[in-house]
């Protein structure tokens, strides 16, 4: 038996030095990355202020009448909604990759509209559960009159508040009291995390982010026998299948869940088989909805007439070699991805995928796959780049917000690093505290399997990025959580106390003088303003629009901000003409025609413009629109020589500092060419 609780323990302290680890890198690389530079170190001192001001504040908060922190709370809610509002209806921001051709491919669904003649869902087979669900949504929503665009909206906010709702609840439940969720609060009414990414994009991460968040809270409340009568039990277990059978369908890589609350069950049955009696139904519960998810996937895909195509699928190794690449740090590599496409099926593609990890370990050596696998758990747990995922500019925004958006980008960015470098340092602050405790509940131990088998699948196994690490932030507000309760307040009599104004203050004038002392590479970024980004990629083949002779497309958008470049997707060998002209003082510019883009360097005032493709020859020539039934894509809908169903945009993008946008990539590039 002590053998058993020895080993048990040993595992306990391995997974949280592993956890450990991971989140001193996170606090490094939010730290030092973007900018790289010796003016990161002024940030270094909020790693203790960070977790001080919380204590502080936590303790100052617990004096405070719960009715009062409740009503607070609300308020904060509530402002943090019509803030959210706010931002979708006043600065939507223009979505690519895949993210959209999941939408665009929804709204057909929806429909009965199906047309599957683009390559993406034949080489990513996994995102056709998501478009069914969402399809089914916008089924939903349109008999109620809602457009697609509205709908995705709502989808959002739902998830997202819901996640949020969850987690101050589970903080509350934890402590026994308003401080902790109050400060909770706090964090997402002020940070950019309930504004940006998880706000203006709906994809398979959200509800990854939600789903984890519900199943440990239904943990906790079972581990606590909270649920008193059967009925509440009964519901607590159909709402934690259908969470998990929801993830599972949407993301495969759910299935380290399963494989957590499994281990859970055998150490917690090893340890004490009087413990496991708590979490059994729920933690077999989990497994049961994962498993059962495979064949509600293919149940999915036949509802909406999808077969997979092995001659343009990707087998799972292609992922392994991937997070091989040292060049691209283990995250996607297009490079990667179109020589796999040269194979002739999956089958030879996952030969060549199997050569080719054997080729990159033995050229790798330790020392390089030691500095890779760093490389990824720090881009797993950055949050530098989180804001922008998958978005590529807004397609309209306020002037206030255009006119300094290098500078908001930028504090944006700095907010939620420092927000996320205190989150960290105070989840290292739990796992040292729980790291001298001998026995783990189940809980705590579910927890942490999660957590590291998260971190440990894409460092040592798959491709990463930014967006993955995400996962296992309801974990750290979990772990963070469970070390509160033990904070001693001790009551003092009626002394102001000066610390918590002091340590704000002094938050802000680091963050004030970092941001100050990096000022010119602010300004010197590239800055994608309106745009409309949202396509299929010409590397899924994609049909394109045929211009008849003599004939134009016009389509038009205004910005509140000057811009100096902008360019326009355009089909490679087309004849095609484009130009640009401000509809208010009928000045006309002459778009420079690349091999696969239109492209202006030249001062664009505020104004309203009017983007003119023409067909001077006398034979069709194709060019790039983007097609949807109702969704919206750009500020106004593009105008076609014959009226015609459903809503087309060009893809295009203003930009200030010189830069333009690599179509192929998607990268900001900085243009060398002179003013013309």
């Amino acid at each position: 038996m002590f053998k058993r609780l020895r080993s048990t323990f040993v595992f306990k302290q391995l997974l949280i030095v592993l956890l450990s680890i991971a989140l001193l890198i996170g606090i490094i690389c939010n730290l030092f990355y973007p900018f790289e530079n010796t003016s990161s170190l002024i940030l270094l001192p909020i790693v203790f202020i960070g977790p001080l001001l919380v204590f502080f504040l936590y303790r100052y908060l617990k004096k405070l009448p719960p009715f009062l922190l409740k009503r607070i709370i609300l308020i904060a809610f509530l402002i943090m909604v019509l803030v959210q509002i706010y931002v979708f209806s006043a600065m939507p921001a223009t979505i690519y990759h895949d993210p959209f051709r999941v939408i665009q491919e929804a709204e057909q669904v929806s429909t009965g509209d199906i047309d599957w003649t683009s390559d993406y869902f034949w080489r990513y087979p996994n995102n056709v559960p998501l478009t069914a669900l969402v399809g089914f949504w916008f089924k939903l929503t349109n008999l109620l009159g809602l457009t697609p665009n509205l709908a995705i909206h709502i989808l959002s906010l739902l998830f997202l508040d819901s996640m949020i709702i969850i987690l101050l609840m589970t903080a509350k439940k934890i402590t026994g009291n308003l401080a902790l969720p109050f400060i909770g609060q706090l964090f997402f009414l002020f940070s950019p995390y309930a504004y940006t990414y998880n706000l203006q994009v709906f994809y398979s991460d959200l509800p990854i982010y939600f789903t984890i968040s519900a199943l440990l809270f239904i943990v906790l409340k079972w581990q606590k026998s909270d649920f008193k009568s059967k009925k509440w039990r009964f519901s607590s277990l159909i709402a934690l299948f259908f969470v998990c059978l929801f993830a599972q369908i949407i993301k495969p890589n759910f299935l380290i869940v399963a494989i957590a609350a499994f281990l859970t069950l055998l150490i917690s049955w090893i340890v004490n088989r009087k413990i496991v009696g708590a979490v059994a139904i729920p933690m077999a519960t989990i497994i049961l909805a994962i498993l059962i998810a495979f064949p509600a996937t293919k149940f999915l895909d036949n509802s909406i007439n999808f077969k997979n195509n092995e001659q343009y699928e990707l087998p799972i190794t292609h992922w392994i070699y991937m997070g091989l690449n040292l060049k691209r740090d283990g995250s996607y590599s297009g490079r990667d991805t179109k020589s796999a496409v040269k194979q002739a099926n999956i089958k030879a593609r996952e030969k060549a995928d199997i050569k080719g990890i054997s080729r990159r370990l033995k050229k790798a050596g330790i020392f390089n796959l030691i500095k890779l696998w760093t490389s990824k758990v720090a881009i797993l747990l950055n949050v530098s780049k989180y804001n922008h995922a998958y978005t590529g500019g807004y397609v309209s925004a306020p002037a206030w917000f255009q006119k300094g958006q290098a500078w908001w980008s930028s504090i944006a960015s700095l907010l939620l690093r420092l927000a996320f470098v205190t989150i960290y340092s105070l989840a290292l602050i739990s796992l040292y505290r729980l790291f001298k405790v001998k026995e783990v509940d189940p809980l705590s131990l579910f927890s942490l399997l999660i957590a590291v088998g998260y971190i440990t699948f894409h460092t040592f196994l798959w491709e990463v990025e930014g967006r993955y690490g995400q996962a296992i932030t309801p974990i750290l507000f979990l772990l963070i959580a469970n070390s509160f309760p033990e904070i001693k307040i001790i009551k003092k009599k009626s002394r102001r106390d000066w610390k918590i104004p002091v340590f704000i203050l002094t938050v802000i004038s680091l963050g004030g003088i970092y941001l100050k002392m990096n000022a010119r590479l602010i300004n010197s970024r590239g800055i994608a303003t309106i745009a409309q980004r949202s396509q299929l990629s010409n590397q899924y083949n994609p049909q394109v629009t045929w211009l008849a002779a003599h004939s134009s497309v016009t389509q038009n958008v205004s910005i509140a901000a000057t811009n100096d470049y902008f360019s326009i997707l355009k089909v490679k060998g087309s004849k095609a003409v484009a130009t640009l002209t401000n509809r208010t003082t009928k000045q006309t510019f002459n778009i420079n025609s690349g091999h696969t883009k239109y492209s202006i360097l030249n001062q664009l005032k505020p104004g309203e413009y009017q983007i003119k493709v023409t067909n001077p020859t006398d034979d069709q020539q194709a060019i790039w629109l983007v097609d949807t039934h109702n969704y919206q894509l750009g500020q106004e809908s593009a105008s076609m020589p014959d009226p015609t169903s459903g809503k087309r945009s060009f893809v295009y993008m203003f930009s200030q500092n010189r830069v333009h946008d690599d179509q192929g990539t998607f990268r900001i590039v900085k243009v060398k060419k002179p003013y013309k």
